[in-house]
């Protein structure tokens, strides 16, 4: 009896290119260099990023503001102290500086204000990045924490210390005091003024964000624009604390 011959097929793996196992599909979470940032979408992962650019931009923003009233204040101090004339008759120098009576109790009022939309923003500001954070995991953000109108009582502060500035001007003016009647009364105009020409730019970022849902503006785009405003809002009050010292302790006097 002859022996069965079975007939087995051998099928032939299919030969890999050169020395290795070719490519291998990446997936997250696999291999090195992982982000960490598992339960983050793309787009909130963009955000991020945007937001980090945005923040480098403002930060120069700041100096660059900075380095103007620091400047500022180098001629306040210089110009306070050299200013005048020289009485060869009595051998003096007579300055022409005359310290101001400034209008505390309207000055603190405003400083206060300030302050307070600080606060608000920030609370604005935490608010959108809680709905941003619920949006992007599919969850409704709860009402009560992301909803209340802070960003809008911020804007209405801003305004308020913009129109006690112009009480405080509008004062000095009643005084007999002008941008030209003395140079303690320029330098006042001036520092006030430009203080407040920069914080009613913060005050047209702030309208612009607020009428966002209006104006279709995306979630993301509109927490980023709080967010850097509130950079430059925080740094307006701080300077305009440090203004209102400089004009307090080196108010000077004439000899």
């Amino acid at each position: 009896m002859s022996p069965t011959l079975e007939r087995v097929e051998i099928k032939e793996k299919p030969k890999l290119g050169g020395g290795g196992p070719g490519k291998i599909p990446h997936r997250r979470g696999y291999g090195g260099g992982d982000d960490g940032d598992h339960g983050q979408p793309d787009d909130f992962r963009s955000g991020k990023d945007r937001l980090r650019r945005f923040r480098i931009g403002i930060a120069a923003g700041i100096v660059s503001v900075g380095v103007l009233f620091v400047g500022l204040t180098t001629a306040y101090m210089l110009r306070q102290r050299t200013g005048g004339r020289w009485d060869p008759e009595m051998g003096v120098h007579i300055s022409d500086w005359h310290p101001l009576t400034l209008p505390y109790r309207l000055l603190f009022v405003n400083t206060f204000v300030l302050i307070l939309s600080s606060v608000t923003l920030e609370l604005a500001r935490r608010g959108l990045l809680k709905k941003a954070e619920f949006t992007s995991l599919g969850i409704q953000p709860p009402r009560l924490q992301t909803e209340l109108p802070w960003l809008g009582i911020t804007a209405l502060l801003g305004l308020g210390f913009l129109a006690g500035q112009w009480m405080v001007w509008t004062l000095f003016q009643r005084q007999g005091i002008y941008l030209a009647s003395y140079p303690s009364g320029s330098f006042f105009y001036l520092l006030t003024g430009l203080h407040a020409v920069h914080l009613l730019g913060g005050l047209i970022a702030l309208v612009y964000t607020l009428a966002g849902s209006w104006m279709r503006m995306k979630l993301d785009s509109q927490r980023i624009a709080v967010d850097i405003t509130g950079w430059y809002w925080h740094f307006m009050g701080l300077l305009w604390i440090y203004i209102f010292a400089l004009l307090h302790f080196a108010r000077g006097g004439g000899s």
